[in-house]
């Protein structure tokens, strides 16, 4: 079985370490997201960095990703995560992978003009796709890919498309059920 995984608040508590920075350099908004498109460039410019390096990682995502290498699931990480408010962010990622000893067989980062998680999970054979975004997995069952929503502190619906996960045991499980 391929696996596709997405990080930021899928694998990763993104959202959190987000808003930690927000209230520093704007306590007025809730979420970066209403930002005005100049702010946000500029909000992100300064702290991207900061917030993919300092991100803690979602209880268990460390046991299910070693649970899946273990048993020869090849994990292929697709991000939106690009180089466009920062240089260093593939390189900042990769390290943070490897700093948390994370396995995986290969990632495959957004290029900025093409916002497409299906397309690039289907050329890679995913048989089983992993994202707290609605919108994303939209794209990739388009493919037949089955979906797993991951329900965070930012997307906390229950969605009737798709399965809903708020802990990564309870993925393990479901997914040694599928075995």
């Amino acid at each position: 079985m391929v696996i596709g995984i997405d990080i930021d608040n899928t694998i990763t508590n993104t959202y959190l370490t987000t808003q930690k920075y927000l209230s520093l350099y704007d306590n007025s908004y809730t979420d970066w997201h209403n930002l005005p498109e100049e702010r946000k460039t500029e909000f992100l410019n300064l702290y991207i960095e900061n917030i993919m390096t300092e991100c803690s990682l979602k209880d268990y995502v460390k046991e299910a990703l070693e649970y899946f290498h273990q048993n020869n699931y090849k994990i292929i990480l697709i991000t939106a995560r690009n180089n466009k408010y920062s240089p260093n962010v593939k390189t900042i990622t990769i390290n943070y992978l490897a700093r948390y000893n994370l396995p995986y067989d290969k990632i495959i980062f957004d290029d900025e003009e093409q916002e497409n998680k299906g397309l690039s999970a289907n050329q890679e054979h995913v048989s089983l796709f992993i994202d707290d975004k609605e919108t994303n997995l939209d794209n990739i069952a388009k493919y037949n890919i089955e979906c797993l929503l991951f329900a965070n502190q930012k997307h906390p619906q229950n969605c009737s498309k798709y399965k809903t996960f708020s802990n990564w045991r309870d993925i393990i499980e479901y997914i040694k059920r599928k075995d």
